[in-house]
This record gives structure tokens, C-alpha cells and sequence, in this order.
């Protein structure tokens, strides 16, 4: 399994039964001008009811954050409560 950084969420299109969700990197941040630029980095895409399943995981583990501290939240803990799971093993290998 690879993790894959992104710095933030572009945009979501859906089309020809799948979903395509886009993520960016910061590339320069002007802080006189108070302005960041953004390259696109990575697109994941989902089949339709894949994307389904994924935004009810997202809804739950949102719904867990807002009734708790998010500073206060074990990682670990809300991955098995919103019915995600984690590797045990330290083998992945980071993308940036």
C-alpha cells in the first residue's frame, strides 16, 4: 500500500460510472499578497458505488470529529470505530 500526500482537495467530477476526485499540492505561498498556488498532484478514481461507500466513511468519521476535541482523537481509535482498518505493519511507502 502506498500513502499519497495532498495538501488539499480540488475538485470532484463524476462521469462514465466512476468518480474522479482531485487533490493539489502547495507549490509557493505570497505572503504579502496572502495568496497560495496550487498544482494538482494526484487523482483517485473510484467506480460510482465504490464512492458511495467512501463518503459514508467520511461522514462518520466527520460526525466523530465535530462531537470530539480533533486534537484529542487517536488515530487509531477512529479508524476502527468508523469501520476503516489499519496495517499493522510499517512497511508502506510514502508518494510525495
Amino acid at each position: 500500500m502506498k500513502d499519497i500526500y495532498a495538501d488539499r482537495f480540488l475538485k470532484c467530477t463524476a462521469s462514465q460510472g466512476v468518480v474522479r476526485l482531485d487533490f493539489g499540492r502547495v507549490e509557493n505561498i505570497d505572503s504579502e499578497k496572502n495568496e497560495i498556488s496550487m498544482t494538482p498532484s494526484t487523482r483517485l478514481v473510484l467506480p460510482m458505488d465504490s464512492f458511495s461507500h467512501f463518503v459514508d466513511q467520511i461522514i462518520q468519521l466527520r460526525d466523530k470529529m465535530q462531537g470530539q476535541d480533533i486534537t484529542g482523537i487517536e488515530p487509531d481509535d477512529t479508524l476502527e470505530e468508523s469501520g476503516l482498518t489499519k496495517d499493522k505493519k510499517k512497511d508502506t511507502e510514502s508518494v510525495h
